[in-house]
């Protein structure tokens, strides 16, 4: 249903585009008024990226029949290469102007609290700002390349009014109560999507836990109500006033559907354990060693980490660079995979998975301590694959001999 409507809304969008170009690069009148629009994550069984929220900016002026949406957070599907350039991190985002009822429409449609912060700026102050987003949205100037962390729909937001207000706006800059990293901060909202948040884990690095500063926060929508609320504008007399003079609930969403049951990675990957403890058991006792659960296992964990290094070395992703997750994850496992059904292994091929099994229990003793948190539900993978890899040397090193 959710992209279902998100498509048939983006499709009515381009119809109303040739419409709503007809801009009004005059002045705005006295009753104009400027708002910032907040929608709230999404719920439980929406899509990933709903979670994060949503942020734009309104332009609602009366008299000159003006009620805009200035949308950073659009992109084009049918761009050349669009699934190629949003692997590598090369995705171009635009900004949308978008009529606001349908906005409003379609986010009650959707069942997604909608607030609306309106901006306490004089006349010059909205004019310059309604200018700024008139010039921005011109074909030429529209489109920037996105940045999960730095530079997306939220941080768009006081960018823009930083750029148009200058020195005259200021944001709080004091020390939040908690140190939060970036990842900190993105953890909470995928509760319910044990598999993103796992993915996300997967792919982001050190650059993610670095320590966000408060400013830093309005990277997720949902941090730009408070931080507006804190922001101040220096007035003509040598004082200052607060940047929003009002807020307005405009939407209140309704009790969300319960939450479908998915297994998540802990109890897969536990599973994927239990597994591997009762064939290392049977293997062990029978004086065999089964070749396919190994073959799979290190498959798996070498296709991982090909994966990283492709995000790490050869894409625009800042985040994904110095993951640690290639300690387990470690991509020539894809090649060594294969060497596992062979029934005489040379001595290197042993010694691989003696230092493999070494690897992984150093890796597990100091999982709490690594500077990159890793996902708690790769601990019984990583189990698996020591447990496999020290069976593996044991077998043809030992077991075999002396057989």
């Amino acid at each position: 249903m959710y992209l279902l409507a998100k498509k048939l809304y983006l499709l009515s969008s381009l119809f109303l585009l040739p419409l709503v170009f007809v801009q009004a690069q005059g002045k705005l009148s006295p009753r104009a008024e400027i708002s910032v629009f907040t929608i709230a994550p999404g719920h439980a069984d929406d899509p990933l990226f709903t979670q994060f929220g949503h942020s734009a900016f309104r332009v609602n002026d009366p008299i000159n029949r003006i009620d805009w949406i200035y949308d950073y957070g659009v992109f084009d599907f049918d761009a050349p290469n669009y699934y190629l350039n949003f692997a590598r991190g090369r995705l171009n985002y635009m900004l949308a102007k978008r009529d606001y009822n349908r906005f409003e429409a379609y986010y009650k449609y959707l069942n997604r609290s909608l607030t609306e912060q309106v901006l306490d700026l004089d006349s010059a102050q909205k004019q310059a700002v309604f200018s700024f987003l008139e010039i921005n949205y011109l074909p030429e100037n529209r489109f920037y390349p996105y940045d999960f962390f730095y530079d997306n729909c939220a941080t768009r937001l006081p960018g823009v009014l930083k750029e148009v207000l200058g020195e005259k706006l200021t944001f709080d800059e004091t020390a939040p109560d908690e140190e939060l990293s970036f990842r900190d901060l993105i953890e909470p909202r995928l509760v319910n999507h044990r598999w993103g948040d796992l993915g996300i884990d997967l792919a982001l690095g050190l650059p993610t836990d670095l320590v966000a500063t408060r400013y830093q926060y309005m990277f997720l929508p949902f941090k730009i109500p408070p931080e507006f609320n804190n922001a101040t504008i220096a007035t003509e007399n040598g004082g200052t006033k607060y940047l929003v003079k009002q807020t307005n609930k405009v939407f209140e969403s309704g009790p969300p559907e319960e939450a479908s049951f998915t297994p998540g990675p802990g109890l897969v990957f536990g599973l994927v354990l239990v597994i591997t403890l009762i064939f290392t058991f049977l293997d062990f006792s029978n004086k065999k060693r089964s070749r396919g659960i190994d073959f799979t296992l290190f498959l798996i964990a070498g296709l991982v980490g090909l994966l990283l290094i492709f995000l790490w070395f050869f894409t625009d992703h800042n985040a994904t660079a110095n993951n640690l997750n290639i300690l387990w994850a470690i991509p020539i496992h894809v090649v060594i995979a294969f060497f596992t059904f062979k029934k005489s292994p040379q001595n290197w091929l042993i010694s691989y998975f003696f230092i493999v099994a070494l690897l992984m229990g150093l890796l597990l003793l100091s999982w709490y301590f690594l500077p990159q948190p890793l996902h708690y539900s790769l601990l019984p993978l990583v189990t698996a694959l020591g447990l496999r890899a020290a069976y593996y040397w044991y077998f043809h090193n030992k077991l075999k001999v002396n057989s």
